[in-house]
């Protein structure tokens, strides 16, 4: 986990540099520069950050059980986003996930998955 979280933020870090540089360039040489280039940084960066927030309630509490009872729904930080809607549907609407009675999501966990979800466009 810790290894995937240092990725992500090792990651933005090289792509905002990346894009202040070329903001900065632009500037330089005299081209209009949009002022949107921060704002493209830091949506970049909150997505990001709230992906791997999704990705390890997912892990934690969702892959868990899937490992062992459903081995082809297991949650990846490469197919979590094209199952966004099946989570959706499965965690919110019809409320059968986490199954049991040993594994819950707490108030927290429900707010950062939808914040994710949210951002998926599957409302």
């Amino acid at each position: 986990m810790k290894k995937f979280n240092l990725k992500i933020i090792i990651i933005a870090i090289i792509e905002a540099a990346a894009i202040l540089l070329m903001a900065y360039f632009q500037k330089s040489k005299g081209t209009p520069q949009k002022s949107t280039s921060i704002d493209a940084v830091a949506k970049w960066h909150f997505n990001n950050q709230l992906k791997a927030d999704a990705f390890e309630i997912l892990d934690t509490k969702c892959n868990v059980c899937h490992r062992k009872r459903n081995p082809f729904m297991v949650f990846s930080p490469k197919n979590m986003e094209r199952r966004a809607s099946k989570i959706y549907k499965q965690v919110f609407v019809e409320r059968r996930m986490p199954k049991g009675n040993d594994i819950k999501l707490t108030n927290k966990e429900y707010d950062q998955l939808e914040k994710w979800l949210f951002t998926q466009k599957i409302y």
